[in-house]
């Protein structure tokens, strides 16, 4: 489980690579909260805020959980599949790991579900120990066999 406050990175993204890979190039940008690259083994969360800090939480369960709307604006599901237990949140202007965890324990193919609040909001610049508008939570789960990606579910009608 990982549970911090992150600055956005480049593009307004939080990028989390498969360590020991080349440094990646972005995917194009599109209207997904959350975009997977199977090449680079990158997983990428799109923010809305183009600067500033993020909350951000993670869990792995050993299966797929109910959908819970509830405290969320939108939420979208993607699969992904990790070679290495190695997966870390990256700077792609410095080439280097920005956290010490690792979104993962072990490798395999996983759904990942992706709730977020606030990206429409406008706050930017929030600096880590504010009290963050714009908030995820992913949750990780096994799955055997992959499923396209969902599309954007909004909860709410102030999300974008």
């Amino acid at each position: 489980m990982i549970e911090a406050e992150l600055y956005v990175q480049y593009g307004s993204t939080l990028p989390f690579q498969q360590v020991g890979l080349p440094m990646p190039d972005l995917p194009a940008a599109t209207t997904h909260i959350i975009t997977w690259d199977s090449d680079q083994r990158l997983l990428v969360i799109r923010t809305g805020t183009p600067l500033g800090a993020v909350a951000f939480r993670s869990e792995v369960l050993p299966e797929e959980p109910a959908v819970d709307e509830s405290g969320w604006d939108e939420w979208q599901e993607i699969s992904v599949q990790f070679d290495s237990d190695d997966v870390r949140l990256r700077d792609l202007e410095a080439d280097t790991v920005l956290l010490g965890t690792s979104l993962i324990s072990m490798p395999g193919r996983y759904r990942v579900r992706l709730y977020a609040t606030g990206r429409d909001s406008g706050v930017e610049l929030q600096e880590a120990g504010d009290d963050l508008v714009e908030r995820y939570l992913m949750q990780l789960w096994p799955e055997s066999e992959p499923k396209p990606m969902t599309s954007l579910v909004r909860v709410r009608q102030s999300a974008r």
